[in-house]
């Protein structure tokens, strides 16, 4: 499930509030960062083998707008998004935080991978 963000307006006030969450995307996410033995396991799709030790859902994309939120679309199998981190202890075990060449945008950015 992507994030959905609901918006509350407080017509008296005129006040906007911001709420959402993501449990798809994380360490046990099953749309991104999970792991996975085949597509079952996942929201859209299992990537295994190299660096992906245990599989991790993950969801196919052109740049980081076709991602949720906390993950990047990193320039691996034809691009795929990615958790975003800034420590090793971010990622899962068998995992650690590394730069990769983005999908569709300039620069790297650090995700989770082996």
């Amino acid at each position: 499930m992507r994030l959905f963000v609901h918006l509350l307006v407080a017509s008296s006030l005129g006040l906007v509030f911001f709420v959402g969450c993501d449990d798809d995307v994380g360490n046990d996410g099953t749309l991104v960062g999970g792991p996975c033995r085949s597509n079952s396991d996942c929201e859209e799709y299992c990537e295994t083998g190299g660096d992906f030790p245990e599989g991790m859902c993950t969801v196919e994309c052109r740049d980081s707008q076709d991602c949720p939120s906390d993950t990047w679309c990193i320039d691996k199998k034809g691009g795929i998004c990615a958790l975003y981190c800034e420590a090793n202890d971010w990622c899962r075990r068998g995992y650690d935080c590394k730069t990769e060449k983005l999908k569709g945008d300039r620069g790297e950015e650090f995700v989770c991978i082996d």
